[in-house]
């Protein structure tokens, strides 16, 4: 999950009462056959994705991931005095697969237990 919020959005949040410092929740919410993207300031409980944009952390809860894992949602203002949101897949990272992976340890297929654990128990 990626979130990302940009500077305009943050300057009208601030510009509507967010103070600088604040911390503001973002959550999904399901509405017919779409999706609308909230926002209120207040102190997380369990956040899973933060990023910092003006001076504000915005943050996602653990009970909000089913809607944002494996997505990227921009946050932006685009002057019709309302946020706009955009939803992505999430982009994948580049990886570099000319670096040779560690081996995984056989495991037992009966137990699941891999072969070096169970020879401490013998």
């Amino acid at each position: 999950m990626k979130l990302v919020v940009t500077e305009r959005a943050s300057d009208w949040l601030q510009q509507r009462g967010i103070a600088r410092g604040s911390q503001v929740a973002v959550w999904a919410e399901k509405q017919g056959n779409q999706v609308r993207i909230n926002y209120q300031a207040k102190q997380p409980d369990q956040a899973v994705a933060t990023v910092s944009q003006g001076g504000v952390d915005f943050y996602v809860e653990f009970a909000e991931e089913w809607f944002f894992s494996g997505k990227q949602v921009t946050i932006d203002y685009r002057g019709d005095d309302r946020l706009a949101y955009e939803i992505a897949a999430e982009p994948v990272p580049n990886v570099d697969t000319t670096k040779q992976q560690p081996t995984p340890a056989s495991a037992d297929a009966s137990t699941a237990a891999s072969r070096k654990y169970e020879e401490y128990w013998e």
